[in-house]
């Protein structure tokens, strides 16, 4: 698409909400259109965040649309307990207490999203959900292998879809929303939902056209020296999605949902595979074109309403990620080019079922049980050329071509889980939570068969000291069966082209975790600590320090640390609230590395951090707010010195930081003004991202941040 054509559709897109500014006001209908209440959520329970014995933070798209960045993402960074690496822009791993890719648990809907082909550390598909029809990102704190299964450790994060026709009343109402800024480019989305008889329906498409990203003041520090003309190089992408969600409800106790969509990003570079981004001069590109998102969901739920079932829901899905990845370096001292293809596909069908019980003198007792299972398979290639430069590549080890895929064509991964959870609520003020799982994997690929399984456990208790204050502690069992890219995979680290082999021997990691916390909500005032230990037997990680590389168990890791939140405003003259928000996080993590001899103590690879975001909201006449916050990171300098997996042999953090991996802090400024009309209906914002135009890199991301950045955002429905 040229920029001619992307000018136009933005300006078309705040055109379209900027003549919806000047329109008359027309009141707002009552919405009586709600979907029934079911229990999809990444604990199983159906009581509001505050009153379930977990630290539990559900941000909504509402808020998140009020804060700086390009995606829901970007938006939620800096939220209690995660912060969002970006190895390349168009990927997005969340750090949940310091663990990330295949140990930290990702949801869509309810559903899994984490699948058998994560790969070890940050990977992209937290990225792979398309914004545009979310309601909510839901971040579960904790182990949740009791109620989930494998994986999730320490945390979950669950993507919320909107209910189909979002609340509507008519049988037709289009929306549009858009956003442009000067530091990265332009996203618009559009789309209607509606009710009509027994039927909700909501449809929606998007497009984003991100050209390269403008950097810092000082961003060709981080570069090869060169002229970049104020951008960072191979920081741009184009991304596309669609989606449709439609329910019926004309059974007086059954729901029945449809869920589809699909997301597609193109032209997608990995700027660590490029050498003005990674200082390497023989590295030469790093895409994926396209990569790929494609979900159905169908979702029932009946009101039993009998002795000993109350309700029972049904999850049916299919999910496919699909990738096609080129890689090209020189090699032979630069007279040679090596290019590499990277074709992956895996296909995802999963059933959930799940019962409640309400059980006991005064139904004190809410029993969720139920069972999940779920059946995965790839479909893998490699192709590889190499010749003189300047001369048509000749294929690479052609024979050997099905050894090198990524993991082995045809790899089958299949997961078995029965869950028991009890709610028990013991009085008036005390509730217990505790719950039992037992899971059972298998895998085939190649000639290699294998299984492991699992039985977790854990107990939580809440205790309503006042109406609006809470305590909480629980003590949890977590499981991570290792996945097909730990048994038979080939992958590297920060684009090194030194990859490490899978080992079907693997054992399961184990992880204990021990918290409590305390969260008060009055309104709109929220404050909330929680303290936290995690201890991991058998931690599975990549092994650089031999070669070939592999990946193994080490014999332990330790995290703790603590995440603290607040909202908390009143009204303060001719403001009707004026509110300090923010979060802090702080995460200390090391590992336990068997030696000959013994064991060494190193530091946990980008897990030890402290990092939060502060700032003054302020709210007049129910129609205009403002927003002025600080993004900070302290300095990562607690850094993993094992030549197993140090942080020394990762350019994302020497070309922005130091040859010892450790980085400097950062703090960043942001503005933001906004104003919705009465209904909600049309609303516009104007912001300033990074103030100060300084350059800073997130730890562990390939690219800098953006520099001084301005933007404008506008929304509008009929």
């Amino acid at each position: 698409m040229t920029v001619k054509s992307i000018s136009r559709l933005a300006i078309c897109g705040l055109c379209f909400c900027s003549n919806a500014l000047l329109a008359s006001d027309q009141e707002a209908p009552e919405p009586v259109y709600e979907l029934p209440p079911s229990v999809f959520t990444g604990t199983r329970l159906d009581s509001t965040p505050f009153e379930q014995p977990y630290a539990f933070y559900r941000l909504e798209t509402d808020n998140l649309d009020q804060r700086v960045g390009r995606t829901a993402l970007d938006r939620m960074n800096y939220a209690p307990g995660v912060f969002v690496q970006r190895t390349a822009p168009n990927q997005a791993s969340p750090f949940i207490r310091g663990l990330t890719g295949e140990q930290a648990l990702l949801m869509f809907d309810g559903i899994r999203l984490s699948h058998a082909f994560m790969r070890p550390g940050p990977n992209q598909y937290a990225a792979s959900v398309p914004d545009t029809g979310l309601s909510s990102i839901d971040v579960i704190l904790g182990s949740s292998s009791t109620v989930n299964g494998s994986d999730g450790l320490t945390g979950a994060m669950d993507f919320r879809l909107a209910p189909a026709g979002r609340g509507v009343t008519q049988a037709f109402s289009p929306w549009a929303r858009t956003r442009v800024d000067t530091g990265n480019g332009p996203t618009f989305e559009t789309g209607i939902d509606g009710v009509s008889g027994d039927w909700a329906y909501s449809f929606e498409v998007s497009g984003s056209w991100f050209h390269d990203r403008e950097g810092g003041k000082d961003f060709e520090d981080h570069l090869l020296p060169g002229s970049y003309g104020g951008e960072i190089p191979n920081t741009d992408y184009d991304a596309y999605s669609g989606g449709l969600r439609v329910a019926y409800l004309g059974f007086d106790d059954h729901q029945l949902q449809l869920n589809t969509g699909h997301k597609r990003q193109v032209d997608a570079p990995r700027p660590g595979g490029y050498a003005p981004n990674s200082k390497d001069p023989d590295r030469i590109y790093r895409y994926f074109d396209p990569q790929e998102f494609s979900f159905l969901h169908l979702k029932h739920s009946w009101d039993v309403a009998n002795d000993f079932v109350d309700r029972f829901d049904t999850k049916l899905w299919w999910h496919q990620f699909a990738e096609e990845q080129y890689r090209s370096s020189f090699r032979s001292g630069g007279s040679e080019i090596r290019e590499r293809e990277y074709d992956n596909v895996i296909d995802v069908f999963g059933i959930d079922l799940q019962a409640t019980s309400l059980l006991g003198a005064d139904e004190s007792h809410e029993l969720t049980w139920g069972g999940t299972y779920i059946y995965e398979t790839t479909d893998n290639s490699f192709r590889a050329f190499q010749g003189p430069v300047g001369s048509p590549l000749p294929p690479l080890g052609q024979s050997d071509w099905d050894n090198n895929t990524t993991v082995p064509d045809g790899s089958v991964y299949e997961s078995y889980g029965a869950f028991l959870q009890d709610d028990w609520e013991i009085n008036d003020r005390f509730n217990l939570v505790g719950g039992l799982r037992y899971s059972y994997y298998t895998w085939s690929f190649d000639d290699v068969d294998g299984s492991v399984d699992d039985l977790t456990g854990s107990i939580r208790g809440i205790w309503k000291v006042k109406k609006n204050h809470r305590l909480f502690a629980g003590v949890s069992r977590g499981f991570r069966a290792p996945n097909l890219v730990n048994l038979a995979g080939n992958v590297d680290r920060g684009s090194s082209g030194t990859p490490a082999t899978g080992d079907p021997n693997l054992d399961p990691e184990l992880s204990y975790t021990y918290e409590a916390g305390w969260k008060w909500q009055e309104g709109r005032n929220m404050l909330a600590l929680t303290v936290f230990r995690t201890d991991i037997e058998d931690l599975i990680q990549r092994d650089f320090s031999v070669m070939p590389a592999v990946t193994t168990n080490v014999e332990s890791a330790r995290l703790q640390g603590f995440e603290a939140a607040w909202d908390y405003g009143a009204e303060v003259g001719s403001w009707q609230r004026l509110a300090l928000v923010g979060s802090m996080s702080l995460v200390d993590a090391t590992r336990d590395i068997p030696v000959m001899g013994g064991t060494v103590e190193d530091n946990l690879s980008r897990a030890n951090r402290l990092y939060g975001r502060v700032g003054l909201k302020a709210e007049k006449d129910e129609n205009w707010w403002s927003l002025l916050q600080v993004r900070w990171h302290d300095n990562y300098d607690d850094v993993a010195t094992h030549p197993s997996d140090s942080d020394a042999d990762d350019v994302r953090l020497t070309t922005a930081g130091n040859p010892d991996g450790s980085m400097p802090g950062y703090g960043v400024v942001d503005f933001m003004i906004g104003w919705q009309s009465d209904d909600g209906n049309r609303s516009v914002s104007f912001f300033v991202e990074n103030i100060g135009d300084i350059t800073y890199r997130e730890p562990g991301s390939g690219a800098d941040g953006v520099g001084r950045n301005f933007g404008i955002t506008a929304s509008l429905r009929y």
